[in-house]
C-alpha cells in the first residue's frame, strides 16, 4: 500500500470535501493528475498536514509526492510549493519544523546547474531535463513574501535553525 493510500485508510475524514484553511486556498483548483507522476489526491495529503493526528503520516506521504529521489524533486514540487510555504508559515501547523525543512531542501535543489561544470551536470543533470527546478524558482519568487515571513519568524528559526548556506538558498530562490 502506498503512503497516500495508508493515509486515506487511517484518516478517511481527510477525503471529505475541500479544506477551508487559508494555507490551502486553491489546492482543489490544481489539476494534480496532469502533473507527470503526481497522484490526483494531493489535497488529501495537504489537508492531512493540518490534522494533528494525521500530520506525521501526511508528511511521509508528501515526501513521496514531492521528491523523486534522495536529492531530486519530482515534477509535483512546484505545484505543492506555494501551499508548503503557507503551511510552514502557520505557527499552528503540526510538524511545522519538518515542513520548513522541506522548503529549505526545495530551495537548495532548485538552484540552476552550471552547464559548464561537468561534475555538476553529471550529478544534478541538465537544466532542460529538469523543468521542475525553474518552476520551483518561479514559485519561490512569486511567493517571496511567504519566504520573507519564514526568515523573519524567530520562533520558527529557534526550533528549526538555519545554517548560512540554507539561508542563502532561500534568499536566492526567492530573489530576496
Amino acid at each position: 500500500m502506498d503512503a497516500i493510500a495508508k493515509l486515506v485508510a487511517a484518516y478517511p475524514h481527510l477525503t471529505q470535501g475541500p479544506c477551508s484553511h487559508l494555507a490551502l486556498a486553491g489546492c482543489q483548483d490544481v489539476v494534480w493528475s496532469t502533473i507527470p507522476g503526481c497522484p490526483e489526491n494531493v489535497p488529501v495529503v495537504l489537508r492531512g498536514l493540518l490534522d494533528p493526528d494525521a500530520a506525521e503520516e501526511a508528511e511521509r506521504a508528501l515526501g513521496w509526492v514531492v521528491m523523486s529521489g534522495p536529492l531530486s524533486m519530482s515534477r509535483a514540487m512546484p505545484a505543492v510549493l506555494p501551499f508548503l510555504l503557507r503551511l510552514a508559515a502557520d505557527p499552528e501547523a503540526p510538524r511545522r519544523d519538518e515542513l520548513f525543512g522541506l522548503v529549505v531542501v526545495a530551495a537548495a535543489l532548485c538552484e540552476p546547474t552550471d552547464p559548464d561544470n561537468a561534475r555538476a551536470v553529471a550529478i544534478d543533470g541538465r537544466e532542460e531535463d529538469h523543468p521542475e527546478r525553474a518552476l520551483c524558482r518561479a514559485a519561490f519568487v512569486t511567493d517571496a513574501t511567504w519566504v520573507r515571513r519564514l526568515l523573519d519568524d524567530d520562533t520558527l528559526l529557534t526550533s528549526a535553525p538555519l545554517h548560512d548556506d540554507e539561508r542563502a538558498h532561500l534568499h536566492t530562490a526567492a530573489g530576496l
